[in-house]
């Protein structure tokens, strides 16, 4: 619809004040116009936002004033509720003050406290709601005046709506107030108890909890009765004393059962609401583990022939599960989730151990060319990269923060730090490419991809470091894994994102002219995104060197080693220093980086 359309159908319709409002047409046309000339005063108030704005703001649908209102009601009488919390504790605290000083103290503070902020935030979030209402109610009629779309008039389905809105909010929210923080173990021991007792019901034959508790009282009863028989014949057999045994055993066991069981019986309705509403979100599953499963290496056909009978060993060992064990979806899912990382670490022990390899090697040969080539050649290629692409003054700091390495005798450990980060680069480019092409060429592949790499870019950090330590150890290897994983996202993207900005009509040309897919790939697409993708190698780089970093923590070596051991020993300098040098060699690589992009962008 164009602007000329849209500017007929306003005219067509009445746009006046009452037709707004319809009712209390004749105040809000008055206050309409007072807003509008300015001459509205701070204590002209509207009374039912003043009193009732809720109901006043969901009825007239002023969202914004429904929502302010309702959260400061809310918080006042929270924190009004605290003197329902913390007097019965004060008046106890009174009845021995001697003992209590502390106590009386912090109970006074408390009260007093909570008690003028909730008045000051009721009394005066009120003033100030009946005062601005107006104001937002007259934006909202101009609004509706150029969209018929924007809320008007008195509707009762709104009103129910903010009704159901409070009812869901308010109560619950101030019932929370009152109540002292929740004994997580008690809401535990809850579940438990209901487990035990799900479970002993169809074993004693029971139909509820009140004769389960029966039968088990019975038991115990004819148990006692029993061993006081055999208490009265004085001297007893080697069997009767086995038998006695038993008997004490049976009601132990019986006793704690029927304890369990008059537990769950008495729990109040009162705890079982805390624990399902107000406490942690409630259980809706629970389940029983498998036995705990524990894998080894496939058989080795070798050695078995060599005469090695070790190697016949079987891949799976059980144990039996704990008696009435049952947890909770998390519990459940994390424990399949390490049973199957142990399979995997068991069957594919040789491909893990060959990928463990190839990165080592790798690793050991970045380093022996980074920190076997003198300094002075290293450092001379840094300047001469930073002068040839950026300014003189980004190829001063690039000097200065090589001389601060090798002024505070860092030189070698940054080397280290740099050849984690080049092998990760190097592996985030060889695989980050083709993928980045192929989610730009193919939209379904990038419809499953993107979501794939949102999800990488905001795990934290740190997360990376538990999966590579389960399928590879604590060494160097699974933390240049680690590093690439976490890197790798911008350079899938910004590959992808630099191909599909190439224009249309580029690449319709180069099809006229007959060039195949592959020659537009290679020779217009790429070339073209080559900014693009200089910026994604930027920050794979930048993510690298950070996630470098914190690798440490598993066994990486390098800066981040650094960091982490002055931070086990409290040594702020050393870590300082070596903070600084990390911020230092990306600040480094940054600048060169840009300024190569920059080159690419002018060509």
């Amino acid at each position: 619809m164009n602007g000329a359309e849209t500017r007929d159908n306003i005219d067509e319709r009445d746009i006046s004040v009452p037709a707004f409002a319809e009712r209390s047409t004749d105040y809000y046309t008055r206050v309409f116009e007072n807003v509008q000339r300015g001459q509205s005063r701070p204590w002209d108030l509207n009374l039912w936002a003043l009193l009732i704005p809720w109901f006043w703001a969901a009825q007239r649908g002023v969202w914004l004033v429904f929502w302010v209102a309702l959260a400061i009601d809310v918080l006042g009488l929270v924190c009004l509720m605290q003197l329902v919390k913390f007097g019965p504790l004060l008046d106890a605290a009174l009845q021995d003050p001697d003992n209590n000083t502390v106590l009386i103290e912090r109970y006074s503070r408390w009260i007093s406290n909570f008690g003028w902020t909730g008045a000051v935030v009721l009394l005066g979030g009120r003033l100030w709601l009946g005062s601005r209402a107006n104001h937002w109610y007259y934006a909202q009629y101009n609004r509706w005046r150029i969209s018929d779309a924007v809320n008007s008039g008195v509707l009762l389905k709104r009103l129910v709506m903010g009704i159901l809105i409070m009812a869901i909010v308010a109560p619950i929210t101030l019932y929370r107030a009152t109540e002292l923080r929740l004994d997580q173990r008690a809401c535990f021991n809850q579940i438990r108890a209901g487990e035990t007792v799900e479970r002993l019901l169809p074993e004693y034959g029971a139909a509820s909890v009140g004769e389960l508790i029966d039968a088990f009282q019975s038991l115990v009863a004819d148990a006692e009765a029993r061993l006081a028989a055999l208490d009265a014949l004085g001297e007893l057999t080697a069997e009767q004393k086995s038998e006695r045994n038993a008997i004490r055993k049976i009601i132990r066991d019986n006793s704690r059962r029927m304890d369990t069981a008059i537990s769950y019986d008495t729990i109040s309705f009162k705890d079982r609401f805390d624990c399902a509403v107000i406490d942690d979100f409630p259980t809706l599953a629970r389940f029983t583990p498998p036995p705990e499963v524990r894998y080894r290496r496939v058989p080795d056909e070798e050695a078995i022939a060599a005469g090695n009978l070790g190697a016949t060993k079987v891949i799976v060992q059980e144990s039996a599960p704990v008696e009435g064990r049952r947890v909770n979806t998390f519990t459940y899912t994390a424990e399949g989730i390490d049973t199957s990382i142990n399979y995997l670490r068991a069957r594919f022990a040789g491909f893990f151990d060959a990928t463990t390899n190839v990165l080592r090697q790798s690793l050991i040969r970045v380093e022996v060319a980074f920190m076997q080539t003198p300094w002075p050649v290293v450092a001379f290629l840094f300047i001469v990269l930073s002068w040839a692409y950026t300014n003189p003054a980004t190829t001063i700091f690039v000097a200065s923060s090589l001389a601060f390495l090798a002024v505070f005798e860092l030189w070698q450990i940054a080397m280290q730090t740099m050849a984690l980060v080049v092998v990760a680069t190097a592996i985030c480019v060889f695989v980050g490419l083709p993928v980045g092409i192929w989610m730009a060429k193919n939209k379904y592949f990038r419809w499953f991809t993107e979501p794939v790499l949102d999800v990488m870019q905001t795990i934290p950090s740190l997360s990376y470091l538990v999966p590579a330590v389960a399928f590879f150890g604590i060494s160097q290897p699974p933390a240049v894994l680690a590093t690439v994983i976490f890197a790798i996202p911008p350079m899938v993207k910004l590959t992808a994102l630099g191909i599909l900005q190439v224009p249309e009509s580029t690449k319709e040309a180069a099809l006229a002219f007959g060039a195949s897919d592959r020659q537009l790939l290679r020779k217009v697409e790429l070339p073209m995104a080559i900014p693009s993708i200089m910026a994604g190698l930027n920050q794979t780089i930048m993510l690298a060197l950070s996630m470098a970093t914190i690798s440490a923590f598993i066994g990486a070596a390098g800066l981040g080693a650094l960091v982490t051991e002055s931070l086990g020993d409290a040594q702020a300098g050393k870590g300082l220093l070596a903070g600084v040098a990390i911020a230092l060699v990306a600040m480094m690589i940054d600048r060169i980086l840009r300024g190569i992009r920059a080159s690419f962008s002018r060509i």
